[in-house]
């Protein structure tokens, strides 16, 4: 039987650039649609589905980080859990300012049956539309862990790994850097500088594109040369198996 995997992300950026990465990396092939039926319902919500095999990833951007209650009320996350096959849900988030056990709290806040874990897959056994049980994986995937910040620093850390990309992201750094003092002083907040960097980096880099989408430039690099990317992505490896290896 197909297994249907769930991953909700917050914007659609994180949608553009997994699904370019989950294809690249991961071998998983882009389909029109999904078994779930589940499509965008306003103009926040970005669905993408993916394939590999007999296996289905339906990659939600809930459209930013306050929007994950919304997401999952408005598409009944929490009855598709318990009336269909899901075999797991990923939930990817920016760190931001917070802690990890308070992003926790709150993403397991969101849902009714089943509970996360920062950084593993853990097993959840609920019951179905007909009381039998029945068993499903969470993971959830904080962007990134290690430090605060936001999916901009993963793709700054990402770009400053690869040699071919390093000497470049390295004099946009300073570049935005020398604005925050005078010109752009909103650039001495972390977040607006970070996505000022990754704009700047990705119009200079490929100027005849400059004017164009995010998804545009994503697929201009080839982000599996990204040892950072590469190990904060890791657990994309576990999509489309069985969980039970890691337990």
């Amino acid at each position: 039987p197909m297994r249907i995997e769930l991953m909700l992300v917050e914007g659609v950026s994180d949608v553009q650039l997994i699904s370019y990465y989950l294809q690249n990396v991961y071998g998983w092939k882009h389909e029109k649609k999904n078994d779930l039926r589940l499509e965008p319902l306003d103009g926040h919500d970005h669905i993408e589905s993916l394939s590999k095999g007999e296996n289905q990833l339906i990659l939600c951007g809930v459209g930013g980080n306050g929007r994950f209650a919304h997401f999952i009320e408005k598409h009944r996350i929490n009855s598709i859990i318990i009336e269909r096959e899901i075999s797991s849900v990923m939930v990817v988030t920016d760190r931001d300012e917070d802690s990890i056990s308070k992003i926790r709290r709150r993403i397991n806040d969101l849902f009714e049956n089943i509970s996360y874990r920062a950084g593993e897959w853990i097993n959840n056994e609920i019951k179905d539309s007909f009381g039998q049980p029945k068993q499903i994986d969470t993971y959830l995937l904080i962007v990134p862990m290690d430090k605060k910040g936001a999916l901009e620093d993963i793709i700054i850390d990402a770009l400053r790994d690869m040699p071919e990309e390093k000497a470049l992201i390295e004099e946009v750094i300073g570049f935005i850097d020398s604005l925050k003092e005078e010109v752009v002083p909103e650039l001495s907040r972390i977040n607006s500088a970070n996505k000022a960097t990754v704009g700047t980096f990705f119009s200079v880099r490929d100027p005849k594109h400059a004017m164009r989408s995010f998804a545009t430039y994503v697929s201009k690099i080839d982000w599996s040369k990204s040892e950072s990317l590469n190990e904060m992505f890791l657990p994309f490896m576990d999509l489309g198996t069985t969980k039970e290896l890691y337990m």
